[in-house]
């Protein structure tokens, strides 16, 4: 991850920049969030954007993504369940 985008935490942790404040807005974010984002450093994200799976994404419910959403005007993702149990998300803007 690139140094310009990150800020010391400690000296073995650090966090994209625009993240420390609330609502965050990570600064390698690129578009309007609710009709298209992309993350301009995708290969070279951190561990924790790495970590964080969007709700349903693999079939589980992720409360912080609902708060992220939330957080932005946005409405939770929703399960659907397809008719073979697979289970798929549905992203819709508010």
């Amino acid at each position: 991850m690139p140094d310009e985008q990150v800020s010391s935490i400690s000296p073995s942790c650090v966090d994209m920049l625009g993240t420390e404040c609330k609502p965050s807005r990570c600064t390698a974010l690129v578009g309007n969030v609710g009709t298209r984002v992309s993350c301009s450093i995708y290969e070279h994200r951190s561990s924790t954007c790495r970590e964080f799976e969007a709700s349903w994404a693999n079939g589980e419910h992720n409360p912080d993504c609902d708060s992220a959403r939330a957080a932005f005007g946005l409405l939770p993702v929703e399960r659907q369940v397809l008719g073979d149990d697979t289970t798929t998300a549905n992203v819709s803007a508010a």
